[in-house]
């Protein structure tokens, strides 16, 4: 069981690895040329969904943000 948990947070931290490489690299992209994308805008939407929710919102936005570690 515990090999299989360990197997499962192996490719969840690789997954929000590429993740994080992706925003980032949209993120520089869109400050360098002119895009269609906005990925700073959709982050701030993301942001203000979970505030915007009221202390429940800020506790889960508290909870995503500790995934990230």
């Amino acid at each position: 069981m515990k090999d299989a948990l360990s197997n499962v947070n192996g490719w969840v931290t690789g997954l929000v690895t590429i993740f994080k490489s992706v925003i980032v690299f949209f993120v520089f992209a869109n400050i360098l040329y002119d895009t269609s994308t906005t990925p700073i805008l959709g982050i701030t939407n993301l942001v203000n969904s979970f505030v915007d929710a009221g202390l429940a919102g800020l506790l889960a936005l508290i909870v995503f943000a500790s995934f990230s570690k």
